[in-house]
């Protein structure tokens, strides 16, 4: 009888957990979209911060609840388990990464591209291009090795940068459902997050722009490095997990390489090595459970070690965004709750931005919510063990973004999201797994994901094809302008002001317009823009005076040229 009792009181008070669960998640989410959709304001940072804390403070006053569920039923993992052999699994995850990004093979370079082009075509060697830091205050050795390389093998076009974006996004989803099937030993619940990370609009940014191949290899070198840890962790062999365990760290270095934002995957490892435990331990074993994980985790960090030592001492700095740490970020660190929210409601509202337009945004908000919601209720399905690291995924890979700009109206910014979501891609992936495969359990949901996702991302890169062709004009207008110019004097100085910077999200000319220029002539040029944030500022021009051979010009974008607005005074005969 007092074990019968205790076992009620124990389902008592799970349910009541749950529902606790559930209330603050619901809170959570409801002031998610209270900011995100209808209080959106860019000068509102100072108090927006506050809201996102208390976002943190409600998610983790929810996780004792949340780590205490358990599966709600055998009947999903046999059903998963004849899954394995219906399934095709990674080929089709590949497939549907490739298919929504092909007609961004057409997008030729843009802003940042010039300049890393530009820099990695002028180095000899691979070993000069490997030690080249094209981007002061950064260490991507490995993506400005992937320049040079494009500059050897395919003259530099664009299309090269792109197809290899391409593979690269790919490669990332095939591993996703590979490391999700290992796992969660559910092959339906790995090709649901293998089939949402490759059409998820949210990575259009970092697939379609060819700058983003630092953010593409150090994804896909940091899930190759999970997935040779998971194969030291799990091998039985001496040698067999020696051999994987180097690899793994050894794919860990490369991914640093690529670019710093896999700088937490040493504590991803850990929660790994942890939770990959069985359930159940007696309270002795949690300790030494810790003390494994923790030895498991010394060679990751010996690497990072290594590296943070490396990067130092060749940029003489740690580098990064310095300028963009204040206060707020380093009191509350916000990213992952901007990119939950992103996530859940992946909106270009600049694409809807017309007054018929807002009925479509709201209707597809409401859409979306509902879909968060589905995923709230699901939960309750995912084991404790796996929720923590589905979260802790989440959460410790937005730490090395977290002081950078947040998502935009048009998702500018959006590729600091493409890492860290695929915690939240594995986490979708389990509830369907643990729903179960059945139609009215969720089939319909995932096939309705699915559709929505990949339409939105065929949509999101029309922006990016129509930012091409303004660069285009752009360009061959500075170019052609540049040559009038040094036929009449030789030596000129061209300034440059109300370039667009982007267009609906899409980077245009924000940058390396010099280097644009530079490349279409085929010979360096001196061409400076005059912008908010530029290298020379509009007030320069009203309280100086230009030389005889300097011009200042005006991007028309009505008219698609470029305007002379100043030219240098012209000395006289016998002045000094």
């Amino acid at each position: 009888m007092r074990q019968e009792a205790a076992l009620k009181s124990e389902a008592r008070r799970r349910r009541r957990d749950r529902r606790l669960a559930a209330a603050a998640v619901f809170l959570t989410f409801a002031l998610f979209a209270a900011f995100w959709l209808f209080l959106y304001v860019p000068t509102a940072l100072a108090w927006s911060q506050g809201v996102l804390a208390l976002c943190l403070v409600v998610a983790a006053g929810a996780a004792r609840a949340l780590l205490g569920a358990e599966p709600r039923a055998e009947e999903a993992k046999e059903t998963a388990r004849s899954w394995r052999r219906r399934l095709i699994g990674w080929p089709v995850v590949a497939l549907a990464a490739l298919l929504p990004y092909l007609h961004s093979l057409t997008v030729g370079f843009l802003s940042d591209d010039f300049g890393l082009y530009y820099g990695a075509s002028h180095v000899a060697t691979m070993r000069h291009a490997f030690s080249t830091n094209a981007l002061p205050g950064f260490l991507r050795p490995l993506s400005i090795l992937l320049w040079w390389g494009g500059a050897k093998v395919w003259a530099g076009h664009p299309i090269g940068y792109h197809a290899a974006n391409l593979l690269l996004h790919a490669g990332s989803a095939a591993l996703v459902y590979a490391l999700g099937k290992r796992w969660t030993g559910s092959a339906y619940g790995a090709f649901a997050a293998g089939m949402l990370f490759a059409v998820h609009p949210l990575h259009v940014e970092t697939v379609v722009w060819a700058a983003c191949n630092a953010d593409l290899l150090s994804t896909f070198f940091a899930l190759l490095a999970l997935l040779g840890a998971d194969a030291a962790f799990t091998s039985e062999g001496g040698w067999r997990r020696a051999a994987a365990l180097a690899g793994s760290s050894a794919a860990f270095g490369l991914a640093l390489m690529g670019k710093e934002s896999a700088l937490a995957l040493p504590g991803v490892v850990f929660l790994f090595a942890l939770f990959r435990r069985p359930a159940g331990r007696a309270p002795g074993e949690t300790a030494r459970a810790i003390r494994r994980a923790v030895g498991f985790t010394l060679p990751y960090a010996a690497v990072l070690a290594g590296y943070l030592i490396w990067r130092y001492l060749s940029i003489g700095s740690m580098g990064g965004y310095r300028a963009l740490v204040g206060p707020w970020n380093l009191l509350f660190p916000t990213a992952p709750l901007r990119h939950l929210a992103s996530f859940l409601f992946p909106l270009n509202r600049a694409l809807v931005g017309t007054t018929g337009g807002m009925f479509v945004l709201y209707a597809v908000a409401l859409i979306m919510a509902a879909w968060a919601i589905w995923l709230m209720l699901g939960l309750r399905v995912v084991p404790g063990g796996r929720l923590a690291l589905w979260l802790g995924f989440f959460v410790l890979m937005s730490v090395p973004v977290w002081i950078l700009p947040a998502g935009t109206m048009d998702l500018e910014h959006s590729r600091f999201t493409y890492l860290p979501t695929i915690g939240l891609v594995w986490l979708f992936g389990d509830i369907c797994a643990g729903r179960g495969i059945g139609w009215k359990r969720s089939g319909a949901v995932l096939l309705a994901t699915l559709v929505a996702a990949g339409t939105l991302t065929v949509w999101y890169v029309t922006p990016w094809r129509a930012a091409h062709r303004q660069v285009e004009r752009i360009v061959d207008q500075g170019a052609g302008l540049v040559n009038e110019l040094e036929s009449r004097q030789p030596g000129v100085v061209l300034y440059v002001q109300g370039l667009p910077s982007k267009h609906l999200g899409a980077q245009v000319m924000r940058n390396c317009l010099a280097q644009a220029i530079a490349l279409k002539l085929g010979k360096s040029v001196s061409v400076r823009t005059v912008a908010p944030g530029g290298d020379v500022p509009p007030e320069v021009f009203a309280l100086s005076t230009l030389t005889s051979n300097e011009y200042l010009a005006a991007w028309s974008e009505d008219a698609g040229v470029f305007k002379i607005l100043r030219r240098g005074a012209v000395p006289r005969a016998g002045s000094p």
